[in-house]
């Protein structure tokens, strides 16, 4: 009797054993597998503005490149979504997660770009709808388009105010209750959190945004959006800096976190969110559209050192040597100008 309760503890104690080294295997198995899965985050391309002198031979549009190297150093791909496409669902059926960048397109005199990203937000609320987990990103201009959305009523000219945030302001951003329980700010690290509080390391370089009290006041916005963090301008009129969607894993930040190598925490939180998206995603893709990294410097009037500018297609108008050049000399001027 004594024997075959030993041998019962004994093989017991040995399925259990092998249970813990199987279940270890397996954590083991799929995080080789997430390693090797290739998430990819659609990123849609600015607009070039018109009344530049070199604007045709520049392409079509453009996007600053620490955007991108942002997401390449976190083993993300990018999907580059030209904003006047008219398949949108083409790149959206091949993406994990959109981004929206930062840039000098206006909605309200381009909005052929802001359309283009109020139907991928719709799309990207339509699929966490349906179940699946997109997140979506906005960044300075980014963020803007998103306000304007969420309100609902394409006010591209009314919904933001004017702030005095422009050429690399820098600052601190004040947290909110709503934000200290937000999934943002306690997905990130306490070194990030206490750099963005504390220190004036938030890097600013917008004209427009919105205060908390319009924020606030506005039914649709308010109840879409909560407010993470405010900021103050030079003058001490107080923006809306961070926002995160209530049921939706939506961010948008009026800053630069792309910037900064101090902020990569957002990023890391981003990639994150990201994949949580485990929809199974169509990867046959066109071909690549014509691209050149040019030092952009004088173009973005000193905003950006790099930028990726995009030829959506080919024409005899394109010439990237003369943007290159149009960049570097300091002569791209106003066309009533030349």
């Amino acid at each position: 009797m004594k024997k075959n309760v030993r041998r019962n503890r004994n093989t017991r104690r040995k399925l259990k054993a092998h249970n813990k080294k199987t279940k270890v295997k397996r954590k083991l198995k799929s995080k080789k597998i997430e390693k090797k899965k290739k998430f990819i985050i659609g990123i849609i391309t600015v607009p070039l503005t018109p009344d530049k002198k070199y604007f045709k031979v520049c392409g079509d549009s453009y996007i600053s490149s620490e955007h991108l190297t942002w997401m390449k150093k976190n083993n993300i791909e990018t999907l580059i979504i030209p904003h006047n496409t008219d398949n949108l669902e083409y790149y959206f059926n091949r993406i994990h997660g959109l981004y929206l960048p930062s840039g000098g397109a206006f909605a309200g005199t381009q909005k052929e770009f802001y359309l283009a990203c109020k139907k991928l937000v719709l799309m990207a609320i339509k699929a966490n709808d349906n179940g699946y987990y997109f997140p979506v990103w906005g960044c300075c201009m980014g963020f803007q388009q998103m306000l304007i959305i969420a309100d609902g009523k394409d006010d591209l000219d009314g919904l933001l105010g004017k702030f005095d945030s422009f050429n690399n302001f820098f600052t601190n951003i004040k947290v909110t209750p709503d934000g200290a329980r937000s999934r943002i700010m306690n997905g990130i690290d306490k070194k990030t959190y206490e750099n963005i509080t504390k220190k004036k390391s938030t890097l600013n370089n917008h004209m427009l945004g919105i205060s908390p009290k319009k924020f606030n006041k506005n039914y649709l916005l308010s109840q879409f959006y909560k407010i993470v963090g405010t900021s103050k301008d030079r003058k001490g009129k107080e923006f809306v800096a961070i926002i995160e969607s209530h049921h939706y894993p939506f961010y948008g930040v009026q800053w630069h976190p792309e910037r900064n190598g101090e902020m990569k925490a957002l990023i890391k939180f981003f990639v994150k969110e990201v994949k949580k998206n485990r929809k199974m995603i169509n990867r046959k893709r066109k071909g690549p559209m014509y691209t050149k990294k040019i030092n952009c410097t004088n173009y973005s009037e000193g905003l950006y050192k790099k930028c990726n500018f995009y030829w959506h297609q080919k024409t005899s108008q394109h010439n990237r040597k003369l943007c290159s050049y149009a960049q570097l000399k300091n002569v791209d001027t106003q066309v009533n100008g030349v």
